[in-house]
């Protein structure tokens, strides 16, 4: 009964913010906020402990993640005309769409009912999450253990209010994703699929978004993802049982991720994630999103303010602005730099091509 009631709460809590949650985008400071970040200073300027449950979401890329069985239509029904609208989202044998674009800074979560209730801090999209492999576009974040439901997103707006100093014909209004109000209390014995033994908490555990379960918004392109919960085993693998289950065997045998299975057959041989040994680094492109642009000189401040957690060092040498072989201030002004068309990356002066 008290899980029942819980749940009702976050819908009712849910319903309630839908007007107000769309008017913030990734153009706000607040973004670069991890719910790191804001339980330590709730936790300082109260005197408390919150305590944690930490939850990782493979964010879709167009190609990890589950594989639709079959087409995947949406077929959306204009209330006041009748008309409806169909949109192909994937075709059979594809994955859910790809939530980056130009727009996306990493995966946002947003949660409400609790303290700190990043509806009463932040809005839309809530706080930053910690990228945990790059390569497999996996996150995580660590949640107040009382949030009983949340959101992921991509970070961006896709409200219908402007936001301050953008066009509201803005391309940014048609690249939004989110996925679907997230249950984040414990599963009782088969009321997932894919925990069919249940769990104690879905602490440690990973929300993957179905391709059979995206609804797409004809007019304004926003995807909505549902999903289901995992045991995460760590490295890209998931699956249906926890460790300490007599189901389980081992991560070879109990893996479900198709990505780690010779042509997504799950039925066949687990090989693993078979991405690079040696990622390749674009010099500056601190935020590791394929080009360099002021959020990156924004990181390494954060970084050397330790408002940010340090990337790995192999990353960090890779990306190092300046060439010294480590971080410093300096790294920010060379990007600032380059950013004004003043010094190339190399530190050579810039000139404009004839």
């Amino acid at each position: 009964m008290k899980k029942f009631i819980s749940i009702l709460l976050a819908v009712m809590l849910a319903a309630s913010i839908v007007v107000t949650a769309s008017a913030y985008s990734v153009y706000t400071d607040d973004f670069t906020t991890t719910s790191d970040d804001a339980i330590a200073a709730y936790e300082e300027a109260n005197g408390t402990t919150v305590d944690t449950n930490k939850y990782y979401f493979q964010m879709p890329n167009g190609s990890n993640g589950p594989i639709a069985a079959d087409d995947v239509i949406y077929t959306q029904v204009d209330e006041e005309t009748g008309d409806s609208t169909q949109m192909l989202i994937c075709a059979a044998g594809e994955h859910a769409p790809s939530w980056y674009n130009s727009f996306t800074e990493g995966a946002g979560i947003y949660w409400w009912g609790s303290a700190p209730a990043s509806c009463e801090t932040l809005g839309w999209a809530g706080y930053r999450a910690l990228v945990e492999d790059a390569d497999q576009c996996i996150y995580y974040a660590n949640v107040p253990g009382e949030v009983v439901c949340f959101v992921w997103n991509n970070g961006v707006d896709g409200g219908t209010k402007p936001t301050p100093g953008l066009d509201p014909e803005e391309d940014i209004y048609y690249k939004a994703a989110q996925t679907s109000d997230v249950a984040s209390e414990y599963p009782d014995p088969g009321e997932y699929d894919s925990m069919p033994e249940g769990a104690d908490s879905f602490d440690n555990c990973i929300f993957i978004v179905s391709p059979e379960d995206v609804e797409m918004n004809p007019f304004s392109k926003k995807m909505t993802c549902g999903g289901t919960w995992y045991f995460y085993y760590g490295n890209g693998c998931y699956g249906c049982y926890a460790e300490d289950s007599d189901n389980f065997t081992d991560v070879e045998h109990n893996c479900v991720n198709p990505d780690h299975y010779e042509d997504g057959d799950i039925n066949g041989t687990h090989i693993g994630f078979q991405g690079g040994e040696e990622p390749e680094y674009l010099r500056g492109d601190y935020d590791q999103d394929g080009k360099v642009t002021i959020m990156d000189a924004t990181r390494v401040q954060n970084i050397l303010a330790k408002l940010y957690t340090e990337e790995n060092e192999a990353m960090l040498v890779g990306v190092d602005a300046d060439g010294d072989g480590k971080m410093t201030v300096m790294d920010a002004t060379r990007i600032q730099n380059v950013l004004a068309k003043i010094k190339n990356m190399d530190g050579t002066d810039y000139v404009a091509a004839t």
